[in-house]
């Protein structure tokens, strides 16, 4: 057992010529008409081919779309609040630099109440000392932060401060938060929006969508963890369905182009119903052997989401996969069962990766994971279950002889790897050493972290 780490034509002679000529007439009607037939045929098929495609690629496009969108909104709405928790954090700063004014602290010993008021108003503070309570605080909901002053065990004071949870706070918030164009926050206590849309409205989210009035919003949530206060992204379903009309209007002039062609084409039967065909397969996404996304494909989708993740600064890391001594499979067993043990790998990815990871044939017995929105170190927790699960495929050959398969993998992540070109090499690199440590194994590019950019969790 190999372990692999792994017309007849009629002379008329004696007719008149007028039956002459209609016999001619007549033959050249039965010629064209399965000409016509068949190009009619031809038409129609194309004709249904390219409404099947459109179709198919269209829902496609939505479905790619809306995850996309999903994964911003989501993205966002953390990042957003992470900002609350900066805020929050600041605010707690100037509660300690009230506390340890001289000023107060002067007020407070000499218990001149006259004092400790005006500091409260001063700072839009409320104090409380020796049992009495100075200034007041913006309504809820707000942030709020207390300090305590004590002297020994005793505390003699405690400074609170407080920012209301309003427009102007959202408003700062977004500024530092990276959302599509049209997107937006707002901020709901028990599912009652409070700021960023029509105050008192229900915010309940549904399906992956809110309604504020007549408009329909796509939306995402976080926990604030503050006064049952949740923070929505949200994005107008009508402009996250703008996103794929420029794509959707680029297909419809490709399907209707292809329909007038192939009009031309079928009208002069110039080119056979198998070529055609064979123009279809040749845009097709995906490998025919494995199932998977092909090469093309991959590249593409490769060059969207880094484009992505330079522009949202989120990660992005690629999984190389080279599956071990395969060339002895093929020369032991025969070509048959290497293309066994290719499509037998292919169904490990479907039960690993998220809906919007890619994985595909990079060629030969080499595959390739594009896993967006996440790290090194989160891909090569990826790449380590698909390396348990490929020990556990077993292929017959032929002979009977059970075939097991290993596989080596490289991973490399975006920014740290600062191009394309560079994430390909880097993970090639891993995968290289990979194999040369012993393969069935996972050796990930490690790089120092780039300033600034958010990491998104794997699922």
């Amino acid at each position: 057992m190999l372990t692999v780490r792994l017309t007849a034509m009629t002379t008329l002679d004696f007719l008149p010529l007028r039956r002459g000529r209609d016999d001619a007439r007549f033959r050249r009607a039965r010629r064209r008409g399965p000409v016509v037939r068949v190009a009619l045929f031809l038409f129609l098929l194309v004709l249904a081919l390219l409404t099947a495609i459109v179709v198919t690629l269209s829902r496609n496009a939505n479905r790619t779309n809306t995850q996309q969108v999903a994964t911003e909104l989501a993205s966002g709405a953390r990042v957003a609040v992470s900002s609350f928790g900066a805020v929050r954090a600041d605010l707690r700063a100037q509660a300690g630099q009230l506390a340890t004014s001289l000023d107060l602290q002067r007020a407070i010993v000499a218990n001149d109440r006259s004092r400790i008021a005006a500091i409260a108003r001063a700072h839009h503070a409320r104090i409380h000392a020796r049992g009495e309570t100075f200034g007041a605080l913006v309504p809820e909901p707000r942030l709020t932060s207390t300090s305590t002053i004590a002297q020994g065990s005793a505390v003699l004071a405690r400074v609170t401060l407080a920012l209301p949870l309003d427009q102007q706070l959202l408003k700062l918030i977004r500024a530092s938060t990276p959302l599509p164009k049209n997107a937006a926050l707002v901020l709901a206590r028990n599912d009652r929006v409070i700021a960023g849309g029509p105050i008192g409205a229900r915010a309940s989210l549904r399906n992956g969508r809110v309604t504020f009035g007549s408009t329909a919003f796509a939306a995402k949530t976080s926990e604030l963890g503050i006064a049952n206060v949740t923070v929505f992204a949200v994005e107008p379903v009508a402009a996250v369905d703008a996103r794929a009309l420029p794509y959707q209007k680029k297909l419809l002039i490709t399907a209707v182009l292809t329909l007038a062609l192939a009009a031309g084409i079928a009208a002069r039967l110039g080119r056979p119903l198998a070529r055609m065909f064979g123009e279809l397969s040749d845009q097709a996404e995906t490998d025919a052997l494995t199932g998977l996304a092909n090469r093309r494909t991959l590249d593409e989708r490769l060059d969207e989401e880094v484009d992505r993740a330079q522009r949202h600064g989120t990660h992005l890391s690629l999984v190389l996969v080279d599956i071990d001594d395969f060339k002895q499979v093929n020369d032991r067993f025969g070509h048959q069962s290497g293309d066994d043990v290719l499509r037998a790998v292919a169904p490990v990815f479907a039960g690993t990766l998220r809906e919007l990871d890619l994985a595909g044939r990079f060629g030969g017995e080499e595959f390739a994971v594009v896993l967006p929105g996440t790290t090194v170190a989160g891909a090569r927790g990826v790449a380590e279950e698909i390396r348990k699960a490929f020990a556990r495929i077993a292929v017959k050959a032929p002979s009977g002889e059970l075939v097991r398969v290993t596989a080596s993998f490289g991973v490399a992540e975006f920014p740290s790897c600062p191009s394309i070109k560079a994430l390909i090499e880097q993970a090639d690199a891993a995968l290289y050493e990979a194999k040369r440590a012993g393969k069935n194994r996972v050796v990930a590019h490690e790089a120092e972290p780039v300033p600034g950019v958010v990491t998104s969790a794997t699922a």
